[in-house]
């Protein structure tokens, strides 16, 4: 059939075809249950013959709902928001919900961009991992909105303890017998790059091991910040012997740059990374890691933002995940083991 006789097709075409009421007709456009299993195939029979064809925008002036929520990430080529976002669609799909995905590359100004359109749009909800710039919720709207992975005051948060996941790779590097560790990558301008140094410093303060700045190499959050990082590291008089990196792939970056120098992670040097990526078990050495349940923390955050969409007036609710230390073989220890 003709796209311009499709559009011209009403509720009232299908409901004189199907010998039904246009309610009955609305109802069963919109799944209500309360039409019988009979009436409803009948009701799609008259759809698809005269080529019905539902128009969303319309029924979302009616309902003031989309049905969609929109997620924004600040680096989508990180395989940690891979599974984050795997798990969120997962979550809002079960609730009847459609993810509009938006990349922001740690651009603030591309994020306030993807804010106004899903805000226009008009998304029902918006998920936010924010980029480096943002720290408050002052130029966020009205629309429900969850922070994940990075905090923004204002807003419900799903998070990791960050700061415990930096004490418990320190630990075990020091267990090992190393005594000089750096850290390697993250921006201090964000709330997990904050926090994962603060448990860096508190984990050197409760062991008595001196703080060294030089130590300290902050980093693009990508492979080349973390070869870039480690050969800086290589340069020092007295260089360390481990480091603990950001994340995953400023760890497998620092890896690469240790062989190219010929030192063997994991044998003369230790490397520990953050978020346990799918590749950090393929990597060889296999990379000893920080599990900051990508999977989990995404479901958390989608059930915040149902419940805020839900109750959208209900005080501010923040869930800490607990992160947990993988060891597999490039921090020096023989074993693969979670603690």
């Amino acid at each position: 059939m003709d796209e311009s006789l499709k559009q011209r097709v009403t509720l009232l075409d299908i409901a004189a075809d199907a010998g039904v009421s246009r309610a009955t007709v609305s109802l069963v456009i919109r799944n209500s249950p309360s039409v019988a299993d009979s009436t409803r195939k009948r009701v799609e029979r008259s759809i698809k013959r005269l080529g019905y064809v539902y128009h969303r925008g319309a029924a979302n002036l009616r309902t003031q709902q989309s049905r969609a929520v929109g997620l924004i990430v600040s680096d989508i080529t990180n395989p940690f928001f891979s599974e984050v976002i795997v798990a969120i669609e997962e979550r809002l799909a079960s609730a009847g919900l459609v993810t509009l995905l938006g990349n922001t590359s740690e651009d603030g100004a591309k994020e306030t961009r993807l804010l106004k359109t899903m805000t226009e749009f008009p998304a029902d909800g918006i998920l936010l991992c924010s980029a480096v710039e943002r720290t408050d919720s002052r130029e966020i709207t009205h629309t429900p909105t969850v922070a994940f992975a990075r905090r923004v005051h204002g807003l419900d948060y799903a998070g990791v303890d960050n700061a415990h996941g930096s004490i418990l790779a320190i630990e075990h590097l020091v267990k090992l017998g190393n005594g000089r560790i750096a850290f390697i990558g993250g921006n201090p301008q964000t709330t997990a790059g904050q926090e994962r140094m603060e448990g860096y410093e508190r984990a050197l303060n409760r062991l008595a091991i001196p703080f060294d700045p030089e130590l300290i190499i902050p980093c693009a959050p990508t492979r080349r910040g973390g070869s870039k990082g480690l050969q800086q590291l290589l340069t020092l008089a007295s260089p360390p012997t481990a480091a603990v990196c950001y994340n995953d792939v400023v760890a497998l970056g620092a890896m690469e740059a240790l062989q190219n120098a010929g030192i063997r992670p994991g044998k003369d040097f230790g490397v520990v990374g953050f978020n346990n990526v799918p590749d950090a078990a393929q990597s060889l050495p296999g990379l000893t890691t920080i599990d900051t349940s990508a999977r989990e923390l995404g479901r958390t955050a989608a059930e915040l933002l149902l419940k805020r969409i839900e109750q959208p007036n209900s005080p501010i609710r923040t869930v800490i995940l607990q992160p947990r230390l993988v060891v597999r073989q490039s921090c020096g220890a023989e074993s693969s083991y979670i603690q």
